[in-house]
């Protein structure tokens, strides 16, 4: 089958379910905003960030059981993908349950999170355990979405759920106009995790018919070592990530209060939506690259690399720019000038969202040639200096400082030890050439940024001038690009395969 197919289908649908979200998505926060207030906004992105730590119990098992089913799932293997299922459910029955209890054991200790606890809501307890029941449903459903992604069939999991989410995010906001009752809200949420989970399970039943077999052979020891020992890696990474990624809100509501938390949220809703635009064009790749690396010669894997990290410097620089640029100005229009943050923690997002993006690639293709053992004590690293730089700005500059906090702890250690241990141990050449075009194209990511900014400067303010900006941002920092890199063979292939895609879809 050719590779671009299965991408191609998983894109379309990712986006077009992800863009009609979106628009009920930024309704519902307005309706949110409106009705609660931001003390609500920042108690939701507390509570996220508390129980994105309780995921440590997950012990990075995901990413080592999808490695270990590319090969299987490309030769056709069902007996030992029915083993590898049956080892990914007995576990995560376990971490669904021992999330879920670390939870409630933290319930009576919320208040050490926060600066002061907010008076005006109630049942902060309650509102807390609700949070917490929604995020341990999907522990008990999760190993069959998986192999749906390593099928390169993510565009089923993605319909069923933007299906059931638009109607649980209409009924939400149907609710909170009618209640104004932010427990109704969640009992609807957890309603729409179940129906959600168990419609992908009974799809991925359909599709995969051996799922339902008993005769399920045990996995070789050789295969369980290799697990175990990739789990050992992926529990570091996994600390790693968590300590920096998912804090934010955490030491914003304990330095800043749960009101700036709030504002802090409308920003990273954003960006996570375009986190989830990403992360669809990348589940959309990153299966057909775990096909190919095992499957094709070294110098294949090369060349897929070199033409991902370009294509990723591309997205992520006009991604980054278009979130410095247009962020304000329509959160100005969408919420009020009331929920914007200072003009350096906006621009620290921005270049945070870039420098993290960068990592995609090279995180992505590690993650395929199984790549989790040689840099794992790097996170533990990462995440000491994290927590200890922003604690220390976030004393001075507040949210600004926790943001340069997340900065300076990625590159100081992942920024290099990344590509290093990939060039290195997975596509075995010199790791010269990466650096080399990761400044070449911070550079003229640089450019293209202050030239739009300057641009923008230029226009007004309401409607007209955040259209004049759009209009901006989509051209200049394209045009800047295509300057600089269209003679390079990356950006040839890249246009040929866009073609190609244009042509089909015509």
């Amino acid at each position: 089958m050719d590779r671009a197919e299965p991408i191609k289908k998983n894109l379309i649908c990712a986006v077009a379910g992800e863009l009609l979200l979106a628009a009920l998505k930024f309704l519902s926060r307005r309706v949110f905003v409106l009705l609660l207030g931001r003390e609500y906004l920042g108690l939701n992105g507390l509570f996220t960030d508390v129980l994105s730590m309780l995921s440590l119990a997950e012990l990075g098992f995901s990413v080592s059981i999808t490695y270990s089913l590319y090969r299987p799932v490309a030769q056709g293997d069902t007996e030992t993908i029915k083993s590898l299922i049956r080892l990914y459910r007995r576990v995560y029955r376990a971490v669904g349950l021992t999330v879920l209890t670390l939870g409630l054991c933290l319930t009576p200790f919320l208040s050490f999170f926060m600066k002061e606890i907010p008076k005006d809501i109630p049942h902060i307890p309650l509102i807390y355990v609700l949070n917490l029941v929604n995020a341990s449903i999907s522990y008990f459903f999760s190993y069959k979405s998986t192999l749906l992604f390593v099928h390169q069939q993510k565009y089923v999991e993605t319909a069923i759920r933007a299906a059931v989410s638009l109607a649980a995010v209409g009924a939400q906001i149907g609710v909170l106009l009618l209640t104004r009752n932010y427990l109704y809200y969640l009992f609807l949420a957890i309603a729409a995790t179940v129906v959600q989970n168990a419609a992908v399970s009974l799809q991925a039943d359909r599709l995969y018919p051996y799922l339902r077999e008993k005769d399920i052979r045990p996995l070789p020891e050789e295969a369980l070592g290799e697990i175990r020992r990739n789990v050992r890696a992926m529990l570091l990474h996994r600390i790693g990530a968590v300590a920096v990624f998912n804090t934010d809100n955490l030491l914003i509501s304990k330095f800043a209060g749960v009101a700036s938390a709030g504002l802090y949220s409308n920003y990273t809703m954003i960006r996570g939506f375009l986190n989830i635009l990403v992360s669809a064009l990348f589940d959309a790749i990153t299966p057909a690259l775990g096909n190919l690396t095992a499957t094709e010669p070294e110098e294949s894997k090369r060349t897929a690399f070199r033409r991902l990290s370009f294509f990723s410097a591309w997205l992520f620089g006009w991604m980054s720019i278009c979130l410095f640029c247009l962020y304000d100005p329509f959160i100005d229009l969408w919420l009020g000038e009331g929920y914007l943050l200072s003009k350096p923690a906006v621009l620290l997002i921005a270049v945070n969202f870039y420098v993290n993006g960068m990592r995609t690639p090279v995180n992505n293709t590690k993650s395929v040639l199984g790549l989790f053992w040689d840099d794992r004590y790097k996170s533990i690293v990462e995440a000491a200096c994290n927590l200890a730089v922003s604690v220390l700005l976030a004393r001075r500059w507040g949210v600004a400082g926790i943001m340069a906090g997340t900065l300076v702890s990625t590159l100081a250690f992942p920024f290099w030890c990344e590509p290093l241990v990939l060039y290195r141990r997975g596509l075995r050449v010199p790791a010269g050439e990466y650096f080399r075009g990761y400044l070449i194209r911070l550079a003229v990511t640089g450019a293209a940024g202050t030239l739009t900014y300057l641009l923008c400067g230029m226009t007004g303010s309401g409607w007209t001038g955040f259209l004049g900006k759009g209009l901006l941002c989509a051209a200049a920092p394209n045009a800047v690009y295509l300057a600089a890199y269209r003679k390079t063979e990356e950006f040839r292939f890249l246009k040929g395969t866009a073609g190609r895609l244009m042509k089909r879809a015509r």
